[in-house]
């Protein structure tokens, strides 16, 4: 009988394994108390993580790997959990379960089970050992939930093709029975290591930790461990990676599910790599148009009502990653640079509704060998063997907002702050900077965000309409601007420098 019983807990440990929610359900504000249920027992509130399948008389408890299994009891007579959201009344140590309608259509059959049981609970035990059993099958089957997520020792297998650097597209799901694509907004770049750790570098700074995987499954560790902080998307980036519970390699995409095959973060695997830059290429760039070498033509991109001043856009970071926008979409990769030789990768990004000449820009930028930039600031990428380019002017202007009159002026450099180091102090008027009215910034007496002494370089005001941002020369900074003082933080660096500079008066 116990054989017998143990493979009815094993065929149940099977249908859910590995199949966590599609989506962990944002946590709605507090509701008001459910009559009855305020004088709930204290020991059942918290989190909880399932950590395996028993059977009562058996002693034998079947464990499974559930991080993702969480289950969230409030007093106030609600729950919640991956696509376990509900309510509960409780009596003495009688417990029952209400789970909210959800889709069953495109809900996996291990999920839809594990409702089932959690609605089949009558009672529940909570032991010393900070352990919570929910009662099931008329009392004769449990769920045994843990405080502390489980992890169980898996192979050790770090698949080869894993390890390389992986460009963030988007995040997959479906809405209303049709697949969707959120695209990313940040820059993103995720690198799996032959140690099973792995680092995400965002563009204000980076998430570390471990994995492990059988060459199927994949659960990911964050260090420090992730914390609710307020909305943003690093934070529902965090969220993503822990909900993680398997992968898929197709050629050159990523594809990490959370939970059955649904709902997916997809990255595209970076084949050029970090590679080298130069870093006069690194600003926006506006598209002239199609140049032709051999008679020196160029055909300029027929304005439409969907094709602004900011469409046909190219920008080079500094860390490697590309953005462009065509003419209805964005699309982003990454590049390098050997020389005036210069490879692209563009790949991520919707092509929907694209105009002819959009088709034509973008299959250019995948065949782009080589750039020159043009005495007068202008920039040429070649293709199909030199005898075609797409030309560019500086586009700096179109993406940035009018300085106000507070930013503009003289300041002086006051200190330079590296993490913990004591402060590099300057004196008044040892080092300059002054915004101008027509873009430009002059720098006098120390070499600064990449310019020589004595020299001027472009800038622009809350490019994109990014709060709190400058882009000066080939760098953005955070900035803060407070009476006589402003300071500027390089947010690719997350040691610093902070720049704190003083308004110089004559």
């Amino acid at each position: 009988m116990k054989t017998i019983a143990r493979l009815g807990l094993l065929a149940l440990l099977l249908s859910i394994v590995w199949a966590a929610c599609t989506h962990e359900p944002d946590v709605p504000p507090r509701p008001a108390p459910k009559p009855g249920t305020t004088a709930v027992d204290s020991a059942l509130l918290g989190k909880w993580y399932l950590a395996g399948l028993g059977r009562v008389g058996d002693t034998t408890v079947t464990p499974i790997d559930s991080v993702s299994y969480a289950l969230e009891i409030w007093r106030e007579g609600f729950l919640y959990g991956h696509y376990v959201n509900g309510s509960y009344t409780w009596r003495g140590d009688t417990i029952h379960i209400k789970l909210n309608a959800e889709d069953e259509k495109r809900m996996p059959e291990q999920i839809r089970r594990y409702r089932e049981a959690l609605l089949g609970v009558v009672s529940y035990r909570v032991d010393n050992e900070h352990q919570m059993r929910l009662f099931y099958d008329r009392g004769q089957r449990y769920l045994l939930f843990r405080d502390q997520p489980t992890t169980l020792p898996k192979p050790a297998i770090v698949p080869q093709d894993l390890l390389t650097t992986w460009i963030l597209h988007g995040r997959v799901y479906f809405k209303d029975g049709n697949k969707a694509l959120l695209r990313n907004t940040e820059t993103a770049r995720l690198r799996f290591y032959a140690d099973a750790t792995w680092v995400f570098q965002l563009s204000t700074g980076q998430l570390t930790g471990s994995f492990r995987t059988d060459g199927q499954s994949m659960h990911f560790t964050l260090t420090p461990p992730s914390l609710k902080t307020s909305p943003s998307e690093a934070y529902y980036l965090r969220q993503a990676l822990e909900r993680v519970t398997s992968y898929k390699i197709y050629g050159n995409e990523l594809r990490l599910y959370e939970g059955g095959e649904e709902t997916y973060v997809t990255f595209q695997k970076a084949e050029i790599g970090t590679g080298r830059i130069n870093e006069h290429l690194c600003r926006p760039w506006k598209l002239v148009g199609f140049g032709h070498t051999a008679d020196g033509s160029v055909q300029i991109p027929e304005e439409g009502d969907n094709l602004g001043p900011r469409f046909f856009m190219l920008e080079f970071r500094d860390n490697g990653v590309l953005y462009t926008r065509s003419s209805t979409n964005m699309l982003y990769g990454d590049y390098s640079v050997d020389g005036q030789s210069l490879r692209m990768n563009v790949g991520a990004g919707t092509k929907v509704s694209e105009t002819k000449e959009g088709k034509a820009y973008i299959e250019a930028l995948h065949a782009v060998e080589r750039f020159e930039l043009q005495k007068d600031g202008q920039l040429k990428l070649f293709y199909n063997q030199g005898r075609d380019y797409l030309l560019f002017r500086d586009g700096l202007s179109l993406v940035s907002s009018t300085p106000p009159a507070e930013l503009l002026g003289k300041w002086t450099l006051a200190e330079i702050h590296y993490s913990a180091r004591p402060p590099v102090v300057f004196k008044p008027g040892e080092q300059t900077i002054t915004f101008l009215k027509s873009g430009y910034i002059d720098i006098e007496g120390y070499k600064l965000f990449g310019s020589i002494p004595e020299d001027q370089q472009p800038y622009g005001y809350r490019p994109w309409g990014k709060e709190n941002t400058l882009f000066i020369g080939w760098t953005y900074f955070i900035y803060n601007l407070e009476g006589e003082t402003l300071t500027m933080t390089n947010k690719a660096a997350v040691d610093g420098p902070r720049y704190v500079f003083k308004r110089l008066r004559k």
